[in-house]
């Protein structure tokens, strides 16, 4: 596995395939497992930065584009990334939600505001 230099990419595509359409009316409990397939497939590999860049990327177009099939898997994912490679390492990826929710919130206070202003026109 590791003698192919991009087997870190293709785990990252195959783990963003997993949490935008592999996923579908599958049970929490197959969703852990394919997770923790992917977690362990992580934990031997020797370019583990590869895959992490790559996956961040992936995140953010999922998170961005709305196209995560679930929120819970991602934290999941994440959760077990964390346990892996330690907070630091995860802590750009956790920061992209938290990113992604005050942008939601901002927006749906501006709307507000917006229509309150017409409204007292």
């Amino acid at each position: 596995m590791n003698a192919e230099g991009r087997t870190p990419t293709y785990i990252a595509s195959y783990a963003n395939m997993l949490l935008t359409t592999g996923l579908k009316g599958v049970s929490n409990q197959e969703t852990e497992q394919k997770l923790d397939a992917v977690v362990r497939l992580f934990c031997c590999l020797h370019g583990r930065d590869v895959f992490l860049k790559q996956y961040t990327k992936y995140l953010s177009q999922r998170l961005l584009n709305k196209t995560s099939i679930s929120r819970e898997a991602e934290e999941v994912m994440l959760n077990k990334l964390k346990i892996e490679c330690g907070m630091n390492t995860v802590n750009k990826m956790s920061q992209m939600f938290t990113d992604i929710q005050l942008s939601k919130d901002l927006q749906a206070e501006f709307d507000r505001n917006q229509g309150g202003e017409i409204a007292g026109i």
